[in-house]
């Protein structure tokens, strides 16, 4: 079985949470108990319960000695968490910011700035336009270069046997 990218220990659920994915694609799993105090760290609304789950994963790191992106990952969230924790402490965190959108709808509609706008779909109508053309000429090329080499053949058959 795999083991937590942060405190070492075996993890037996199929469905461990992932840290991080590896330069392989490797990923770093999490033990149930390092997902929780990551939740609690990035997600709490009370600071001494923040700062309490930051300890504890500092400590279990300490313990165990992760691997770079390990360490980098959650040297992010930490600073993250603590950043947070400040602003929750000042009373200057939107919390609105924390909310996860269930809704499988979300993404339905094309924002207005990735949309199509006229002028591409005009432009798109014109290289259309101008692409069948092309194709129009090259054929008519091509149609021309195989009748001339057929009528080459049959002159160079004619010449051969009648002349």
């Amino acid at each position: 079985m795999d083991k937590c990218s942060i405190c070492n220990a075996k993890i037996d659920t199929e469905d461990a949470p992932i840290l991080t994915m590896g330069a392989y694609g490797t990923p770093r799993y999490l033990c149930e108990e390092c997902a929780a105090d990551l939740d609690t760290a990035t997600l709490s609304r009370d600071t001494d319960e923040i700062s309490a789950a930051m300890e504890r994963i500092g400590n279990k790191m300490a313990d165990s000695d992760p691997d770079k992106q390990t360490y980098t990952t959650v040297t992010a969230l930490m600073t993250s968490a603590r950043d947070r924790a400040k602003k929750i402490n000042a009373g200057e965190y939107d919390f609105s910011l924390d909310e996860v959108s269930d809704s499988e709808d979300e993404f339905d509609e094309i924002p207005e700035e990735l949309a199509e706008s006229e002028e591409d779909k005009a432009k798109d109508v014109a290289d259309e336009e101008k692409q069948k053309q092309f194709d129009k000429f090259y054929n008519y090329v091509l149609i021309g270069v195989g009748i001339g080499m057929a009528l080459f053949i049959i002159w160079k058959i004619v010449d051969a046997f009648l002349l």
